[in-house]
């Protein structure tokens, strides 16, 4: 055998032995990567559970809060209702009692309408119509009037004339 050939048959033999040993760290690696893996997923199962269950915990706090400010928004809100029923009540109230201080002062401007101002109009109102009948009667007296008037111009005109002429 040459050297090659011995080489070649060394080199073989060291892949053979070689491959043997990589094969059994593989298979101990691939073991060991296994063992990893499974330790982590579990690892990761219960980090899961426990933000699962942390999460469910905050869930539940939240909600019990919610209630809480719920709760105290809806007493807020009928404390704000009533005490606002109560005011427009009292404003009802104080309306009421203005619209009927109102009524009876309308009824005694009525009455005083009726009673004093009516009559009082009726008076002046008979006044002023006769006075305007008895215009209208003399309204047509007033034109011969004005007539007699202008008549009586010329006539005193005329003897004045004639009186300073003779004097």
């Amino acid at each position: 055998m040459t050297n090659n050939e011995l080489l070649l048959a060394i080199s073989d033999l060291l892949d053979v032995k070689l491959k043997a040993e990589m094969q059994s760290l593989k298979n101990e690696l691939h073991e060991e990567i296994r063992a990893v893996r499974d330790e982590l997923h579990a690892e990761i199962q219960a980090v899961k559970n426990e933000l699962h269950t942390e999460i469910q915990a905050v869930k539940s706090e939240l909600r019990l809060e919610i209630r809480a400010v719920r709760d105290d928004l809806h007493a807020e809100i009928q404390a704000v209702r009533d005490e606002l029923h109560a005011e427009i009540q009292a404003v009802r109230d104080e309306l009421y009692a203005e619209i009927q201080s109102l009524d009876a002062r309308v009824r005694l401007l009525q009455l005083n309408q009726e009673n004093v101002i009516m009559p009082r109009l009726d008076n002046i109102e008979s006044c002023y119509t006769a006075t305007f009948r008895r215009y209208q009667d003399y309204g047509d007296k007033m034109e011969s009037v004005c007539e007699d008037v202008d008549l009586l111009k010329k006539v005193v005109m005329s003897h004045s004339e004639k009186l300073q002429k003779l004097a």
